[in-house]
């Protein structure tokens, strides 16, 4: 019976310096900080221009995290489930472009209070944009910026 009482003893001596450690592990697992831009593609920043662009990041980042999660919080669960439900439905069923998103807008059913808080929170995120990408323009170099606006030429063109 001693031996049962001194293992037990044991196996949660064991148990409780063990979840502490856990706990640390998983307090020190943070989520990355939001981006607010990224790198061009095809672009090579130098070690400067990467660390412009992480200090944009660090100061834009929680700004337009702040100003999704407002926008997500307008809008109900139920009425993005209907809105989810009614774009798979005009997707099935052949729609696309201005006809697909009218079909899920339909389904949306969205009040004009909620409405109004969407257009200021979309001013607000696209204000926010324009400066967050004003200034990463102004890291590129001319060369930089060159084979920026020349990758959006030759991008793919949208399927009419």
């Amino acid at each position: 019976m001693k031996t049962i009482i001194h293992t037990l003893s044991l196996l949660l001596l064991a148990f409780a310096v063990i979840t502490p450690t856990f706990a640390a592990d998983k307090a020190k697992k943070k989520k990355p900080a939001p981006v607010a831009v990224k790198a061009p593609k095809g672009v090579e920043l130098t070690a400067d221009q990467q660390a412009k662009l992480d200090a944009l990041n660090k100061e834009f980042g929680p700004k337009l995290a702040a100003c999704r999660k407002e926008a997500s919080g307008i809008i109900t669960t139920d009425q993005k489930k209907a809105r989810a439900a009614a774009f798979k439905a005009a997707k099935a069923a052949g729609k696309e472009g201005k006809e697909l998103r009218a079909a899920a807008e339909a389904a949306f059913n969205v009040s004009e209070d909620q409405k109004t808080k969407l257009a200021e929170c979309k001013k607000a995120m696209g204000t926010l944009q324009k400066e967050v990408r004003a200034k990463m323009v102004s890291i590129l170099t001319k060369e930089q910026k060159a084979q920026l606006k020349g990758s959006k030429k030759g991008g793919d063109k949208k399927k009419k």
